[in-house]
């Protein structure tokens, strides 16, 4: 496990150490006493080396190795394996010297006082010390210079200072572009310590027909390296990732790479680096319409601002470089279209910047213009844009811009609004006509058939609102003539008049209409009687009232037209009861009596009023037949029965039927026997009318 030389001086000045007592486990000391008893070996060991420097003393090299990673107690060397073979017997103990003030041997290594034997104290670590010197003395003045190296095994991984990495990288960037990468290293020595990388392909990732993008470069180990580059502290430094074909953003915006590093040792130790390139946009698309030529149709009485069509393009790059402007071409010159204006087809229409939306600028004309055609362009937004242009061809489609028109000729009498009342069903009222100014729609059709767009068949369809089922409209043959017919029963009196609506309608896309509304009156027939509002009137009057005294009124209504002859009426009166009713008595005492009539009638306004004095000891009660008669032809009339009471006053004296009486009494007849009765006229009146009265009012009752 060594080897051993032999020098003439032992070295002078160095620090001596004991070793620890023999009693503590392999030697070494576990209190501070035994720290004490190094301190005063120390002084005693420094005197006795000064009294050997006089004389010539023998010097020896031990070198010894053990592999770092073995357990506790491995076996490292004997320090007499240092000493000749001569004192290699010798049961002296040693004497220990480091040479260095941190004393690590102590800790690290048990080295036996007596025997020399050197064991490890723990796991060596090359990483941390890869060697040991001390020097060891015997009694008889022998020196051993024991050197102890640490042979380095493979445990540790090369490992890159970070675990992960990312980089930009534009999509121009040339074949050959190298990205430098950082190196990872691994504590290990020699061919355990990091060899070589490897770019390791992902598997979930297909392979690419057209080969890899990246390969790696770094200096490979040689038998005898080279001057290491300035700022490099590895062989394989520096390490480059390298481009080898161009990239395309619009493919793939980001490769994800894995490079592996790995030593010499069996089996090998690996260590990982993610690299995320992430490939930076450049403008090298162009935008790309959607289509390569857009067909729109327009109707000509588009509004400005309308919407006509639009266009999309599509830039596959990013931020600016995909950002899309439109524009219509500046350099379109008047008439670049169809054979256009003098204004050219640019001028009727325009795009807006950012949606792409044609949409009309001015009015359009399609009698001056039927087809414009137009020149889009797409621009991005890169630092030199790239321009992609598209044309757009637009009809301008006739438009259903004339309403029908609706003719009526009322065929009643005198060509005014008016129906009679007495009308039946299928009596026509009216002819009705429609028209449309616009022209034939089947040709405009034709010439607008591959862009699908129908304007109609040219027919015009009319209907009829309103009336409640009592009027309908009959075809009149030829196309576009309808009459007007009656189709139910109409009365005046239940309705006068009918609102009725026309609508005619196209067969334009989309239709236009017309509304006209008629007024039909309902003329009045005389079919309707008046009618009184009481069939009995009642009333009375004082025999004292004057003549021309209104007595009651009387009314009658007609349903016919107001202010028409057939609702005007007139009134007659004709007297029922006998003029004159008294009985004999009185006719007897009554000699003057007038018993005409005395009642008569406003033939305009129904009042019933006296025409002469009224007696009602002559003539007590009157009745009367009303008759009212409008002026219809033929007339018709209503009557009603008006019953007339005269009212007594005090107007007439008593008056004895006889200016002498004659009687006789017996002479015995008795007190209070009546002998004679006088009776005046006006008493005799009194008990007849009661009497009168009496007989009335049974005749009522039974």
């Amino acid at each position: 496990m060594g080897e051993g030389r032999q020098q003439r001086r032992a070295p002078v000045g160095k620090l001596l150490l004991l070793p620890g007592r023999r009693d503590t486990p392999h030697g070494r000391s576990g209190s501070s006493g035994a720290r004490t008893q190094r301190s005063l070996l120390w002084l005693l060991v420094h005197v006795w080396l000064w009294a050997a420097s006089g004389s010539s003393a023998q010097l020896f090299n031990l070198t010894l190795s053990v592999d770092e990673g073995l357990p506790p107690d491995t076996l490292v060397g004997d320090i007499r394996a240092g000493l000749p073979a001569a004192q290699q017997q010798e049961g002296s103990g040693f004497f220990l010297s480091e040479d260095s003030d941190d004393s690590p041997l102590l800790d690290d290594f048990h080295v036996h006082p007596d025997t020399g034997i050197i064991r490890t104290a723990r796991r060596l670590d090359r990483e941390r010390r890869d060697h040991y010197s001390f020097v060891a003395a015997t009694l008889l003045g022998a020196v051993v210079q024991v050197e102890i190296r640490v042979n380095d095994v493979n445990d540790h991984s090369p490992r890159f200072p970070l675990d992960s990495l990312q980089l930009d990288v534009s999509e121009l960037s040339p074949p050959g572009t190298a990205f430098r990468l950082p190196v990872a290293h691994d504590p290990d020595a020699g061919l355990f310590s990091t060899q070589g990388y490897t770019l390791v392909q992902p598997s979930d990732l297909p392979k690419d027909p057209a080969g890899p993008f990246f390969q790696l470069r770094y200096r490979t180990p040689g038998p005898l390296p080279s001057p290491l580059l300035p700022g490099s502290s590895s062989p394989l430094e520096p390490l480059d990732l390298v481009l080898l074909r161009r990239l395309d953003r619009e493919e793939a915006a980001a490769h994800r790479l894995q490079i592996e590093a790995w030593d010499g040792g069996r089996p090998r130790r690996t260590g990982l680096l993610s690299v995320e390139l992430r490939v930076l946009d450049e403008n090298d698309n162009p935008p790309v319409f959607e289509q390569d030529e857009y067909r729109a149709a327009v109707r000509e009485d588009a509004q400005p601002g309308a919407e006509v069509c639009r266009v999309r393009a599509t830039d596959r790059d990013l931020g600016p470089n995909g950002f899309v402007r439109y524009s219509v071409r500046a350099r379109q010159v008047p008439g670049a279209g169809s054979g256009g204006g003098a204004l050219g087809d640019a001028a009727y229409f325009a795009v807006e910047e950012l949606s792409g939306v044609v949409r009309v600028w001015r009015p359009l004309d399609r009698e001056a213009q039927a087809w414009h055609q137009l020149v889009v362009e797409a621009r991005d937004g890169g630092a030199e844009p790239e321009v992609a242009t598209v044309r757009v061809s637009i009809a301008v489609l006739d438009v259903n811009d004339n309403r029908p028109a609706i003719h009526v000729l009322f065929l009643t009498e005198g060509g005014v609004a008016r129906v009679s009342e007495g009308a039946r069903p299928g009596d026509y009222v009216a002819r009705v006509s429609v028209s449309d100014a616009d022209g034939d729609w089947e040709k405009e059709d034709e010439a607008t058939g591959e862009l699908g767009v129908g304007l109609g068949d040219g027919s015009i369809s009319l209907s009829l609102e309103g009336g409640e089922g009592d009027f309908a409209l009959l075809p009149g043959g030829p196309p576009g003539v309808f009459f007007l017919c009656v189709e139910g029963p109409l009365d005046r009196e239940s309705r006068d008049l009918y609102e009725l609506l026309l609508v005619a309608t196209d067969a334009g896309s989309p239709p236009l209409s017309t509304e006209e509304t008629l007024l039909l009156r309902v003329a009045d027939l005389n079919d309707q009687p008046p009618l009184f509002s009481q069939q009995h009137y009642k009333a009375s009057v004082s025999e004292a009232a004057a003549p021309g005294t209104v007595v009651m009124w009387v009314s009658a209504s007609d349903a016919d037209e107001a202010g028409s002859d057939h609702a005007w009426l007139r009134y007659t009166v004709v007297q029922l009861s006998a003029p004159c009713n008294l009985g004999s008595l009185q006719s007897k005492m009554v000699h003057t009596a007038e018993c005409g009539p005395s009642f008569a009638i406003d033939s305009e306004s129904g009042a019933i009023s006296t025409i002469r004095t009224l007696d009602r000891e002559v003539q007590e009660a009157v009745e009367l037949k009303v008759v009212a008669q409008d002026l219809g032809e033929p007339p018709l009339s209503a009557t009603c029965l008006v019953s007339i009471t005269v009212d007594d006053v005090n107007d007439n004296e008593p008056i004895f039927w006889r200016q002498v009486y004659n009687a006789t009494i017996a002479e015995h007849a008795p007190v209070g026997h009546c002998f004679l009765q006088l009776i005046s006229a006006q008493v005799a009146f009194v008990k007849i009318k009661q009497k009168q009265k009496e007989i009335q009012e049974k005749q009522n009752l039974a």
